[in-house]
């Protein structure tokens, strides 16, 4: 199987799918107009060739890369850049290579942010306002949600995951705030007069996604309205905390889905918590004492591996026994040694004991040996092709072609 994969190096964390299709024993050609030493570090070796042009606006010279690539691996079976500035461009593609996937029309009416709306807005579903500056226009103490899926080829919703943020995107922006977001179950963020799941996939079946993601952010308070949508993949903090608090990696239920094969993404019950902080700050507690208090349910931490200044410098991923423990580990985290106010001292965490730590590590396991699984799967689909046995019956000829002259 050959997929053309353009601009594979940006965004940085687009090697993940690259190198999940790679794990499926997919050739993956890529097109781009960066230089391959300035590649990331996962990215190099994944893919199984790479043409460089100057320019990826000059559509000619974008044209004959892939007509070489095709020339040379065989036809394409599908041309992907997960990323909404060349969408057009590979649905342009596809339509001259004759590609499955999202047209020019599709990538057009979805891939623009006003337009994209109007189709949500038609369907009934309630938009947030901002204000002659750009801020949103949302009621005091509304909530902000997040919720994340993938749909494949059929239109099948595989997972959708439900996060809460701590804080407003412009306060975060602006450097007022920083990231911090938990997982939350759907039920818990709707209102009396509304279902927050219902109204997600009514914007997911208006948009017709096939074979992608959706991210839609709310503001749920007395009425639940739409503040952004996203067809792209969620951002790499968020494919994390979803790798986490899930059994299965959305980077691989993607690349599964390409191969034709069906990954199923399992959401478990414990509230999953990440939180970043700056090097630029100075906070209450140190982080050997963080690291102390969250000794029983921490699961990753680290320096953070995007350029956002939104995402902070470094992280923590970690359980919580409840929303409420949730947000009160996030001010923990992140209390300003100036900060006078009160904070809880509780003692450590005792409800998420060993065993939920237990079977999270069991379900996590299994999500690599699922991927084991799709290879040996990939590899008999190869093993019955065509080709393969073609090629088993050229080396036989070969080999006896040898014997012979010996």
């Amino acid at each position: 199987m050959n997929v053309i994969f353009i601009s594979p190096n940006y965004p940085e964390d687009r090697w993940r799918y690259v190198h999940a299709l790679r794990g499926l024993g997919v050739n993956v050609l890529g097109i781009g107009d960066a230089v391959e030493e300035e590649f990331p570090h996962g990215l190099k070796g994944c893919l199984t060739d790479y043409y460089r042009v100057e320019d990826l606006h000059d559509y000619d010279a974008v044209y004959r890369a892939v007509a070489y690539l095709t020339y040379k691996y065989g036809r394409a079976d599908a041309i992907e850049s997960l990323n909404d500035y060349w969408a057009l461009l590979e649905a342009s593609l596809r339509r001259d290579f004759n590609v499955v996937g999202f047209n020019v029309e599709y990538a057009k009416r979805v891939f623009h942010s006003d337009r994209v709306n109007d189709v949500l807005r038609n369907t009934g579903i309630r938009l947030a306002q901002r204000d002659t500056e750009g801020n949103l226009m949302i009621a005091d103490g509304a909530r902000l949600i997040r919720c994340c899926g993938m749909v494949d080829r059929y239109g099948h919703v595989k997972g959708f995951s439900t996060y809460e943020f701590s804080d407003l995107p412009e306060r975060i922006a602006q450097n007022k705030g920083l990231l911090s977001f938990f997982s939350i179950p759907a039920e818990q963020c709707n209102t009396p007069a509304e279902n927050l799941t219902d109204i997600a996939l009514k914007a997911v079946d208006a948009v017709r996604i096939r074979g992608g993601f959706f991210n839609l952010t709310f503001a749920v308070g007395q009425e639940i309205l739409l503040v952004d949508s996203s067809f792209l993949p969620p951002e790499e903090y968020f494919a994390d905390l979803m790798a986490c608090s899930g059994s299965s990696d959305v980077c691989h239920m993607w690349a599964a889905d390409k191969v034709g094969i069906n990954m199923d993404y399992h959401i478990m019950n414990e509230t999953t918590v990440f939180a970043t902080r700056r090097f630029d700050r100075s906070y209450r507690y140190s982080h050997d004492r963080i690291m102390g208090k969250l000794r029983t349910v921490i699961r990753r931490y680290g320096r953070c591996y995007t350029n956002l200044d939104i995402t902070g410098d470094y992280f923590y991923i970690f359980k919580a026994e409840n929303a409420e423990k949730a947000r009160e580990l996030i001010r923990f985290i992140q209390v300003d040694y100036a900060d006078s106010s009160p904070i809880a001292e509780f003692p450590p965490l005792q409800a998420v004991d060993r065993t939920n730590l237990r079977q999270s590590a069991i379900r996590e396991q299994s999500s690599y040996d699922a991927r084991r699984l799709l290879n040996r799967k990939v590899e008999e689909k190869l093993q019955h092709s065509s080709a393969y046995e073609e090629g088993r019956k050229k080396a036989g000829e070969a080999l006896r072609a040898t014997k012979q002259k010996a």
